[in-house]
């Protein structure tokens, strides 16, 4: 499996070719090359503005799955031009490096402003063997308009993959296990301090992977992080030694190191073991054909040194070619530290490695390798959930967000300060602090330029409401009909967006799980995720059914969904699997520090924490009633309108009209009361239950409902 990193030296040898010849070197040979297709953009704003890393990047996203007739056309042409003397990246398994969609923002200007000496300046830097970067230069590439640190770092990586990695999709994979702070922290973090952060990024990525190259870990984390590989850790183990080779053979390691692949020795696998009876072993011994991708290899020298752990990317003995002299369990090295092992292996040549045996134990409690146990317990799908990052005063929001709890605790009114923050690239907390009149006109005055938009999901709504779909209009006044086709409202704010993509759009979804979501997003649930949003590492397009110009249609990256639901209506855990996965779920539950604390002597604070851990105990968490019911209680007044017109009525709904279950929240306070059965009602009395209870409300207007001592009784223990 070496030609997966063939393409590091290929893009070396590139670079420094570039950087030895100059500026007109790459403008004749960037000329020179067959691109696939008329006038590329890269050669669209003049000699003097082919700039290397707008090159490198521009020829990067032709190597991407979508562009494949036209990666087999340029990568020979620029081979052949530059004259690259390298072996070309050739088959799916050479291109596994940031490929930027051709969509995407590839040029290091904005077609208005340029400066190729900066950006030729810190190429200079970044070619080196040991690259001495000027941070003034990297930070003023950093801040140059559609750049940004994703943007950068790929570009970083691909010139020089023994030195830089890239910031970008695949890091969120491992930053709250390795950099132990929020994906959102680490690229603001650089976009504020730039070269020192991103360097102290890098010492903590190369930290974690023990002697391993930056392209080894890059090419790690892309495909850990991407769909388009089949292979996901999965916490099982298997161990190998360098000498299963059969008597006599010399240590394997350096071979297993530099293939990135692992093999034996043992029958049928193209080497024998001496014919002697004594030496022989059993097939069954050697399960070379069980590793799957996503399993973890555990390599030593006898039974007291580890050499490395490795992650199977494929295995060439459970594949069509079996067990013969060319096969290898080929591996993505996370881990090359030689370490003395805490205990004593097993003494066999390949084997599994579950976990409490005598092999996982000596790995597992050597202090070099617990980093990269780490790392694999937290990747693996059945594993404890990572540690909660720290989240920094960070402008970043998740593209797909739900605001959930019970009614009445703001999900609707904290999606306008969402809505701001996430149009204004503020921090939520910030918005929050500010004035309420002031944001929520700065929200209508967004909402009226088209930047947010809200919808109300329901039973009947569809996704010709909401993508676009044949819908009637009249004609003429004679009222004659006649259909056309129409944008839904999420079509026409992601258009908006993919105009305008220097500001974030809003797109408002309340109560989102009361409509079909099936039915609705269609084919939009597979497009909102953040990968395979336009410009994501796994970008996806449809044409959508009623398109007459069948152009594809996807989903930009500045547009944000948020969305509110009412767990009273329905629970989390039955809520739409495909929804559930692509959104992030902000929990909101009452807060009765915002009630009033005296109203006539009534602490509305107790009495709503103390109805809620009732109807805890007889529904559900889910069930309870939010504070902003009482938050228009001023009087003895208002206090029983809300009851008599809010509260109880929700009870009612809670509990199907159970008066008894109802009384119960209630503290048996008196707004309710048994009425006796009069036997006598019935000739036949044998019909009368006589074990039956009759409740029944008291009348609005009964002085019971100002009198404050009911209420106290509520919230007041017996």
């Amino acid at each position: 499996m070496k030609e997966i990193y063939d393409w590091v030296p290929w893009f070396r040898e590139l670079a420094r070719n570039i950087a030895e010849e100059g500026e007109q070197y790459l403008i004749d040979k960037a000329k020179a090359v067959d691109w696939g297709r008329e006038n590329p953009s890269l050669l669209q704003y003049g000699d003097e503005n082919i700039d290397p890393f707008s090159f490198f990047y521009f020829l990067a996203s032709k190597a991407s799955k979508n562009t494949a007739d036209q990666r087999s056309i340029v990568y020979p042409s620029v081979h052949e031009t530059f004259n690259i003397t390298s072996t070309q990246p050739d088959g799916e398994d050479a291109y596994i490096f940031p490929t930027p969609p051709p969509v995407a923002l590839l040029l290091f200007h904005d077609g208005e402003t340029f400066n190729p000496p900066l950006l030729w300046r810190l190429f200079k830097q970044v070619v080196g063997d040991n690259p001495n970067i000027v941070p003034d230069d990297f930070m003023s590439v950093l801040n140059i308009t559609n750049v940004a640190v994703t943007k950068l770092t790929q570009a970083l990586f691909l010139i020089n993959a023994e030195y830089f990695l890239p910031v970008d999709f695949s890091t969120e994979v491992v930053s709250a296990i390795v950099l132990e702070e929020a994906f959102s922290g680490i690229k603001r973090g650089i976009q504020d301090h730039g070269y020192v952060e991103y360097e102290n990024v890098l010492e903590k990525l190369k930290k974690a992977f023990p002697k391993c190259r930056p392209y080894e870990i890059g090419t790690f984390l892309q495909i850990q992080s991407s769909n388009q590989w089949e292979m996901k850790v999965s916490g099982k183990f298997f161990h190998v030694s360098t000498h299963a080779h059969g008597f006599g053979v010399p240590d394997h390691w350096e071979i297993f190191e530099e293939n990135n692949g692992v093999y034996t020795g043992g029958p049928k696998s193209g080497e024998s073991w001496d014919d002697r009876p004594d030496r022989q072993r059993k097939i069954g011994d050697y399960l070379l054909d069980h590793p799957k991708p996503g399993d973890g290899i555990l390599v030593r020298t006898g039974v007291q040194k580890g050499m490395a752990i490795g992650i199977v990317y494929k295995n060439d003995y459970a594949g069509p070619s079996g067990f013969d002299e060319k096969s290898r369990i080929h591996v993505l090295w996370i881990n090359k530290s030689e370490n003395t092992l805490s205990g004593k292996a097993a003494m066999k040549g390949f084997n599994k490695a579950e976990k409490g045996s005598r092999t996982y134990s000596a790995f597992e409690k050597t202090e070099g390798y617990k980093s990269s146990f780490n790392l694999i317990e937290r990747l693996a799908p059945d594993s404890e959930p990572p540690p909660e990052p720290k989240e920094p005063n960070a402008m970043q929001h998740p593209l797909n967000r739900i605001l959930y709890g019970p009614p009445g605790t703001g999900k609707t009114y904290n999606t306008v300060n969402y809505a701001v923050a996430i149009a204004e690239k503020k921090d939520v907390g910030d918005v929050e602090g500010e004035e309420r009149k002031d944001v929520k006109a700065r929200f209508d005055e967004l909402k009226e330029q088209g930047q947010i938009a809200m919808v109300t999901f329901h039973q009947s709504f569809t996704y010709e409401d909401f993508v676009e779909g044949i819908r009637p209009v009249l004609k003429d006044e004679s009222e004659n009909v006649r259909y056309e086709l129409s944008k839904g409202i999420f079509r026409e704010i992601a258009e908006r967006a993919c105009k305008d993509e220097k500001n974030n759009y809003v797109l408002i979804i309340d109560e989102i799980n009361r409509g079909n979501i099936a039915k609705i997003f269609g084919e939009l649930i597979t497009l909102i995720e953040p990968s395979k949003r336009i410009g994501g590492d796994d970008e996806a397009s449809v044409i959508l059914p009623w398109s007459k110009s069948k152009e594809p249609f996807g989903v930009p990256h500045n547009l944000y969904v948020v969305g509110t639901m009412n767990t009273a209506d329905r629970s989390i855990a039955l809520l739409d699997t495909a929804l559930r996965r692509r959104f992030e779920f902000v929990e909101m539950m009452p807060k009765p520090d915002l009630v009033p604390e005296n109203i006539d002597g009534v602490n509305c604070r107790k009495l709503l924490e103390i109805v809620n851990k009732r109807i805890t105990v007889l529904l559900d968490r889910e069930h309870q009633i939010g504070h902003t019911y009482f938050l228009n209680v001023k009087d003895m007044e208002s206090l029983k309108r809300t009851f008599q017109n809010r509260i109880i009525p929700l009870l009612q709904e809670y509990f199907y009209n159970d008066w008894e279950r109802i009384d119960a929240v209630l503290n048996q306070n008196g707004f309710i009361r048994k009425i006796p059965i009069d036997p006598n009602m019935f000739r036949q009395s044998d019909l009368i239950d006589e074990g039956r209870t009759i409740y029944e409300l008291l009348p609005v207007n009964d002085p019971a409902w100002e009198e404050p001592e009911r209420y106290r009784t509520i919230y007041l223990q017996s």
